[in-house]
């Protein structure tokens, strides 16, 4: 069965099936993932690393918010060497059936990561990490990844590296997160 996904409602759909995003469920413990405001401003920063990892982005076309954040994510990839796999690639859990989208994957320093790129720090992060490095490993075959990471791209076009330590931890706490989403929306 093939996964799709609707970009407008950000609703994901296996068959005629919904499947609750990962940024949904955290929603129920994140209001800052609620915020059109946010939520846009991530969109247009994931864009434009996306293109820029692609090779496909006219620098002069992008907005004055957008340009530092942009420069961090060069610096990190300058800095580090990390040359993504994958690239803001949709899949699903196929046990715990969540949808996700997952910014990239790839080798750093000799093992395979995860990498999520942020502008803020949230205390849900390492539950989104973690429920992205579970949807990897479940695949079939599965995608091999050791560590998850965040990269915070800064006004000041620096970044920060933070990397999630608990993964399998904070994986059973985002199932109990979406248990009770799931739960909350049958009422």
């Amino acid at each position: 069965m093939n996964l799709a996904f609707d970009p407008e409602k950000h609703e994901y759909r296996l068959g005629e099936r919904r499947l609750v995003s990962v940024t949904q469920a955290l929603s129920l413990v994140d209001d800052r993932r609620k915020d059109p405001y946010f939520l846009q401003r991530g969109r247009f920063i994931h864009l434009a690393c996306e293109l820029w990892d692609k090779g496909e982005l006219s620098e002069e076309t992008l907005d004055s918010a957008i340009l530092p954040r942009l420069e961090a994510w060069k610096s990190f990839r300058a800095d580090t060497g990390f040359t993504p796999r994958l690239i803001e690639q949709r899949l699903f859990h196929p046990t715990y059936l969540y949808g996700m989208t997952l910014d990239r994957q790839g080798p750093l320093n000799g093992a395979d990561v995860l990498i999520d790129i942020k502008s803020f720090p949230s205390p849900v992060d390492a539950l989104q990490n973690a429920a992205y490095w579970a949807g990897l490993l479940a695949q079939d075959p599965p995608i091999p990844t050791k560590k998850a990471f965040d990269v915070y791209l800064k006004d000041n076009g620096k970044y920060s590296l933070v990397e999630t330590k608990f993964l399998r931890r904070d994986f059973l706490t985002f199932l109990a997160i979406l248990t009770a989403y799931r739960w909350k929306e049958k009422l």
